[in-house]
């Protein structure tokens, strides 16, 4: 089996516990939105539940290739309710973590010369970057149509 570089595996588990916190955030926000009768935004917030589940099989992946036990350790998401800017806001700031995790991920591993755990680290943050902008163009709907009809047209799926 294959040794990791210094500093590989810390950097794997940190972004895994991240995944684990946003899985389980965006897995709670969709059973809110749909119950709060908003199953649009229930089905994205599920979609993305799904997304960080796959970058937790990525991340648990490579650890198990270093022969090392994927810890789903984590802090639990702190989740504001009936309040969707304020989960928007939650969510950004859980994006920018993430992004910064993944870029001190990705520049451990290049400066090691860990080529693949750095593509693994590129493209989350990629995803966490996108994330980011998602979050950014639903703020803009919202200033440009009001909060109110952006909920409005998130009532039929």
């Amino acid at each position: 089996m294959p040794q990791p570089l210094e500093g590989v595996v810390d950097a794997l588990q940190a972004s895994l516990a991240l995944h684990w916190s946003q899985a389980e955030m965006y897995d709670l926000q969709a059973v809110q939105f749909t119950r709060w009768g908003y199953p649009k935004l229930g089905e994205v917030w599920a979609g993305y539940a799904a997304e960080e589940r796959g970058h937790i099989k990525m991340l648990s992946e490579r650890l198990e290739y270093f022969d090392v036990q994927p810890s789903p350790d984590h802090k639990p998401p702190e989740l504001p309710r009936h309040d969707f800017e304020a989960i928007l806001d939650s969510n950004y700031e859980a994006d920018l973590v993430a992004a910064e995790t993944e870029r001190a991920g990705y520049m451990t591993c290049v400066e090691i010369g860990d080529s693949t755990s750095a593509k693994i680290f590129q493209k989350l943050r990629k995803g966490s970057e996108e994330s980011l902008a998602n979050i950014e163009a639903i703020r803009k709907v919202i200033e440009q149509i009001g909060l109110d009809n952006y909920l409005a047209n998130q009532v039929t799926a």
